[in-house]
């Protein structure tokens, strides 16, 4: 390739991300993970963070972006979908020669629907795809799909993304660890995809744990805090404790060596030998998705690998080794009794965790539920992706945007609950969380 062609200029747009009260409050990952990729390739490549956005008009916040000969998304979450779709629209009627690609796990999910509105897709992880996008339309090759298979693509041989391409106080605050200390922390992943098939979710995408090698956590950790000053870091990883004991020591290894404090997300399958090395290397806190407080429903999102005593087994030693706790749960699911509310929080109260946060149930594109939804006895969908997000009332007394479907409730069905009955236990739930401050 040409000096001339290495010269084009490639955007990395980041969504405004609506659906959070505070958006910035997380970082962009996968966003700066493939423009990292890009740039070390030797194109020209800016990263255009939409959240700081000031107006929720698609045409407003997309004033600021500039001519590009690429301009490309992650999807990560649906709720992101139609607005990014209409940022292409607009800027491909602005700048009609442009190329527009996305990837990411709504992407791969709703690939026919995706290409209606993109110049081309990638299927799968884009570390090469991107750059092949690149190629082929200097050679007037373009395909429609770009795939690649994340067995091909170990993410221990990959690059750490790099946070220059956007501004510091973009990449670090103090407000991911609000409920300890006055913390300087960012997030990152040290392994992407999921082993488990939970039939309500999709960030089982690579159907795997694929893990950076502990020289990478090292090494990535060591950047963050001779550049950033970090002190913090919120592990995004769907599985921080990784059940095989071999990988998981040596993750740990890493972290401990790294001095740092650091808080994520696990299973309920954690043992206490595991729980004790994630404290001493620093682990303040361990999010567990519980999910619901009833056994049949349970078994309707296929986690029959979890029950009530495991989850309050798991508990016990958290707080043994001094690990704090938060309980995800999600309300609307399948199948919940009349009696929800009360079986909620009398768990909450029996678990006692430190945290809580609620979620409201979303029929997400390619999950399992989404894929069949009358055998969960749903009648209907609303397919506009600006409604998916599932952070109902947390934060805010307007914060409805999610909710996007409806339930047979037939005395025939397996649910009893219409959506606004759904909208209020939600709300009560939040009410009894807040009151006691389990939440942040």
């Amino acid at each position: 390739m040409s000096i001339q062609n290495k010269q084009l200029k490639v955007l990395v747009i980041v969504p405004s991300w609506h659906y959070y009260a505070d958006p910035v409050k997380h970082q962009p990952f996968w966003e700066l993970y493939y423009a990292t990729h890009l740039r070390e390739a030797g194109y020209e490549v800016e990263v255009v963070d939409l959240r700081i956005a000031e107006s929720d008009s698609f045409e407003d916040m997309t004033k600021s972006i500039v001519e590009a000969d690429f301009y490309f998304y992650w999807i990560f979450k649906t709720g992101d979908a139609l607005e990014i779709y209409s940022i292409v629209k607009i800027l491909k009627k602005r700048f009609p020669k442009s190329i527009h690609a996305a990837g990411g796990t709504h992407v791969d999910k709703t690939p026919e629907d995706a290409k209606k509105h993109l110049d081309a897709i990638v299927i799968g992880p884009g570390e090469k795809s991107f750059l092949n996008i690149i190629e082929d339309t200097l050679k007037n090759n373009l395909s429609e799909v770009y795939a690649s298979n994340y067995s091909e693509i170990p993410f221990s041989e990959t690059l750490i993304p790099q946070r220059d391409f956007l501004p510091k106080e973009l990449v670090v605050n103090n407000k991911l660890f609000t409920g300890y200390a006055d913390v300087p922390g960012t997030l990152t992943y040290f392994s992407r995809g999921c082993i488990y098939r939970c039939s309500y979710c999709t960030y089982n995408v690579p159907n795997a744990l694929q893990v950076r090698t502990p020289r990478q956590i090292k090494d990535e950790i060591s950047y963050l805090k001779d550049r950033y000053a970090i002190k913090g870091i919120l592990v995004k990883d769907e599985v921080a404790i990784n059940p095989n004991k071999k990988i998981c020591t040596e993750t740990l290894n890493a972290l401990q060596e790294s001095d740092i404090i650091w808080r994520g997300q696990t299973t309920t399958l954690a043992t206490l030998d595991q729980l004790k090395h994630a404290a001493d290397s620093g682990c303040l806190e361990l999010a567990i998705g519980v999910e619901t407080a009833d056994e049949n429903v349970m078994k309707i999102i296929d986690k029959t690998w979890q029950d009530q005593k495991q989850i309050l087994d798991f508990a016990e030693n958290a707080r043994k080794v001094g690990i704090k706790i938060k309980v995800c749960l999600i309300l609307g699911l399948p199948g919940e009794p009349r009696d929800i509310v009360k079986k909620t929080i009398n768990l909450l109260e029996e678990l006692n965790p430190n945290f809580a946060s609620v979620s409201g149930f979303l029929p997400v594109p390619g999950s399992p539920i989404a894929n069949n939804p009358k055998k969960f006895g749903i009648k209907k969908i609303d397919n506009n992706w600006h409604k998916y997000s599932h952070l109902l009332f947390r934060f805010a007394d307007n914060e409805e945007v999610g909710l996007p479907f409806e339930y047979d409730t037939s005395e025939n069905s397996i649910n009893v609950f219409s959506r606004q009955e759904i909208i209020e236990n939600i709300i009560e739930v939040q009410k009894w969380l807040k009151d006691r401050e389990m939440v942040y």
